[in-house]
């Protein structure tokens, strides 16, 4: 190890996203016995071995040099699939990772709605969530333990997306399944990044008019979504009809019954779920009893009925 000139700048990062046997493209450094100046603890092109993994764990923190901050984000990047089957990380910390990585990456998405390079780094965030619900039966009360509380379009679309995705392994859907219906639910409100911020981040009711102009961001996802290549039409349908009805009524197409595919009636129940039970600024968020209660007495034809009476199991299994 070798002491670092204090005209460096240095960021904590996350010890437990270090993977055993894979390789850095970023320096670690660890704080010197003065606490004055760091120190270089691992270099870039290291192959993380156990020994490393040992030493890690028994330190308080790591450091990275802030301009090795975009290497390090790549590395969480690449990596997130291998942290979410890590069996030396508890549950509760892969959520945490997880949820984390995804908040970042959906922001950005959200900032750069048709890029193709910020989409790229989506699939992986939905690969990981899956991969925790399928290889550990906890894993959906981890993740729902830590959905945020108060409401923002980035964090209303990770919410959803572990909703659904926990209800859709909860309704027996295959690993392939549920990271289409995964990717479906992270895009499903992508199309709001076209409407007008103040309509978006409005504090009371919307008039009907701003409310006309909220109503066309479903049509709107889906045209960025065809800008980004997706063809499977089941993300596509997942996107632009997660507003329609059972019994009409809905937008943008005014479908009905079993012409709203599958994924979009799922996730459009976990879309109000989330909506009710998160905090805005004009309203405190709803208990699941006192949600779960208003979709039942209030939406009956709005939503499927098969598929809340899955979500009302789900949560009380």
């Amino acid at each position: 190890m070798s002491t670092t000139s204090k005209s460096k700048r240095y960021k904590s990062i996350d010890k437990r996203v270090i993977t055993e046997g894979e390789k850095l493209n970023f320096q670690i450094y660890l704080p010197n016995d003065e606490k004055s100046s760091m120190m270089l603890y691992l270099q870039s092109d290291t192959v993380v071995d156990g020994n490393d993994k040992v030493r890690i764990r028994e330190v308080e923190k790591l450091y990275i040099d802030v301009e090795d901050a975009l290497a390090y984000e790549a590395y969480v990047q690449q990596h997130i699939q291998t942290i979410a089957r890590a069996e030396d990380i508890s549950l509760d910390d892969k959520a945490i990772i997880v949820y984390e990585k995804a908040s970042s990456v959906i922001d950005e998405m959200f900032r750069n709605p048709e890029s193709l390079e910020v989409a790229k780094n989506v699939k992986p965030v939905v690969d990981s969530i899956v991969d925790i619900i399928l290889h550990d039966t906890k894993a959906v009360e981890s993740l729902l333990k830590i959905t945020a509380h108060d409401f923002y379009t980035h964090t209303h679309s990770i919410n959803v997306s572990i909703y659904t995705l926990s209800l859709g392994a909860f309704l027996g859907l295959n690993e392939e399944e549920l990271k289409t219906l995964g990717m479906a639910a992270v895009l499903h409100d992508i199309g709001k990044s076209k409407v007008n911020f103040d309509i978006i981040n409005k504090n009371g009711k919307l008039t009907e008019i701003e409310f006309e102009e909220m109503k066309t961001h479903p049509a709107q996802g889906h045209k960025i979504a065809l800008k980004l290549g997706i063809t499977d039409e089941r993300i596509l349908t997942g996107i632009r009809h997660h507003h329609e009805k059972m019994l009409g009524g809905g937008y943008p197409d005014n479908l009905s019954g079993e012409a709203i595919s599958k994924f979009a009636r799922i996730i459009g129940v976990c879309d109000v779920f989330d909506a009710l039970t998160t905090k805005r600024s004009y309203k405190d968020p709803m208990s699941t009893f006192e949600s779960i209660k208003l979709m039942k007495e209030v939406m009956n034809g709005h939503l499927d009925f098969d598929i809340v009476n899955a979500l009302i199991r789900m949560l009380h299994r």
